[in-house]
């Protein structure tokens, strides 16, 4: 049993532990098992030659379909805003939204994918991330997926989300102020420090190759949260070689599949890639990575932001990471 608050250095405020409020008691609400899904949805809109709400339809598509999302939170044609006087400021939700799907199979997972399949999602996650940062107005690159109902999936049909934007998310802006603080302080870079402390320990360890390491953080906000970081200086993933691809594609296969192995009910979450902004200097501590979120806490348990996170900014982590990245590697031999 674990009972203390941790620093989460990248963030720079307190994360409490508290192991024992994991078998609390719980009368509400559970998630069921989902059934299985058909490979193809003739009503869904992104199986191929599913028709949008644009009313375009899909190609054909045999491998990774990427288009421009039809219902942008961010876009080239945002209107001009209302008149923007202190306090309420405004502006245009400039931006590009792309939804890209990771296989024609209406029933699959980013974890299923083959080998091959997999490699070809690292690839495009690439050219999108190159492509859209050569367009002088897009500075950052940001690509997610939402999986699972409880998370508020639109739509089950696997896929991600990818959005190129003007401006700097606050996470990352938050991130680099850590790193230059940290490295003013320690004169070292604060991801080289939190790598080494997670392979001296080897309690939280899940997966590691000569470019990238896989691992519950020391300092995670969530039961199951896994963090893939690069070792090298990657930036984002324009800087990682096809061999560095590869060892990404192998390690995400491995650590989802952890995932989804724990209970029969496979985990819902959302992965996000974090990359560096354009702007960013090139001396930057700055390293790609990527961050897996569950919303399980259990087998059909949902993991509830309630008061103190939603309202208050403080999260309380109900798992211990060490006990966590345990059971995550136990499910290496289920």
């Amino acid at each position: 049993m674990i009972w203390e608050n941790r620093w989460h250095p990248l963030l720079e405020r307190w994360v409490t532990i508290s192991s024992h409020r994991g078998a609390r008691p719980w009368q509400g609400a559970r998630v069921s098992e989902i059934g299985k899904a058909p490979s193809y949805d003739p009503e869904c809109y992104l199986c191929p030659n599913g028709r949008r709400i644009s009313g375009a339809r899909n190609p054909n598509y045999d491998q990774v379909f990427v288009f421009d999302n039809d219902h942008p939170a961010f876009g080239v044609d945002a209107p001009v805003t209302s008149p923007s006087q202190e306090p309420y400021l405004t502006s245009r939700a400039e931006g590009i939204c792309r939804v890209m799907c990771y296989s024609p199979d209406h029933s699959g997972r980013l974890s299923g994918l083959k080998a091959l399949d997999m490699q070809r999602v690292i690839e495009v996650w690439h050219d999108q991330t190159q492509m859209l940062l050569a367009q002088d107005e897009i500075d950052q690159v940001f690509i997610f997926e939402n999986n699972g109902e409880v998370v508020g999936v639109s739509n089950p049909h696997p896929h991600c989300q990818i959005y190129a934007l003007p401006f700097v998310l606050p996470v990352t802006q938050q991130i680099i102020s850590a790193l230059t603080s940290y490295r003013a302080r320690q004169k070292v870079n604060l991801f080289d420090d939190i790598i080494a402390r997670e392979i001296a320990d080897g309690r939280r360890l899940l997966s590691e190759s000569s470019d990238w390491i896989a691992f519950v953080p020391f300092f995670a906000q969530l039961p199951y949260e896994t963090w893939i970081v690069a070792k090298q200086p990657i930036r984002d993933l324009t800087h990682a070689s096809k061999a560095s691809q590869g060892q990404l594609g192998e390690m995400l296969t491995e650590v989802l599949g952890m995932q989804d192995r724990l209970w029969p009910t496979p985990q819902a979450y959302i992965l996000s890639i974090h990359q560096a902004p354009k702007s960013l200097s090139a001396e930057s501590d700055y390293r790609c990575y990527i961050q897996i979120q569950p919303m399980l806490r259990g087998a059909g348990l949902q993991k509830y932001l309630a008061g103190v996170e939603t309202a208050g900014g403080h999260f309380l982590n109900d798992g211990a990471p060490e006990e966590k990245a345990a059971e995550l590697r136990a499910t290496r031999s289920a």
